[in-house]
């Protein structure tokens, strides 16, 4: 077994693609992105591989370049495009540290928020008025971006607030 080996979702057949691109420690992975390894994988086979690839790359990439990554969290699933796209509101919830053990996404939870309890609400309300009011996948084309269902954090400073509010709309396209 090589040092590839030791990261998260790398097995035999992994393993020996990594090291016919070129990857023979796990160093010289760090740094890569996961679309950069499939797009590589994808050329030297010489078509398009199945997706799947790409979310193993993503808890690849995950493993890689995050201090401290959460071996639990390293599982390629928890990578799919549902779960790295941004969410209506444009967090992104393989970034949240309630995913995945205390909230599936908001895609899989259909704005079931774990917070509502305390809001007296029964579905988030910007996932509310995107998905089931007007079909969107994100808020990122709606003209009236960010509006007043982009709620304040009482359990939170109000320049987190600001931050998380910048970083969702960076999220969706917005400045």
């Amino acid at each position: 077994m090589g040092e590839l080996r030791k990261i998260p979702n790398i097995g035999k057949a992994t393993e020996r693609d990594l090291t016919e691109m070129g990857y023979t420690t796990i160093e010289s992975l760090k740094g890569k992105s996961a679309q950069q390894l499939y797009e590589e994988e994808c050329a030297l086979r010489g078509y398009v591989l199945d997706r799947c690839q790409l979310y193993l790359y993503r808890a690849v990439e995950y493993w890689l370049n995050t201090a401290g990554a959460d071996p639990r969290r390293c599982r390629w699933w928890y990578f799919m495009d549902e779960y790295i796209q941004p969410s209506p509101c444009g967090a992104v919830c393989a970034a949240c540290a309630r995913f995945p053990d205390a909230c599936g996404g908001c895609r899989s939870i259909k704005g079931k928020v774990w917070w509502l309890a305390y809001a007296g609400m029964e579905r988030c309300p910007v996932y509310d008025c995107c998905v089931n009011g007007k079909g969107q996948g994100d808020c990122g084309g709606c003209p009236q971006l960010p509006c007043d269902k982009f709620m304040y954090d009482p359990t939170i400073s109000d320049e987190q607030n600001e931050s998380n509010l910048a970083a969702m709309l960076k999220n969706l396209g917005r400045k």
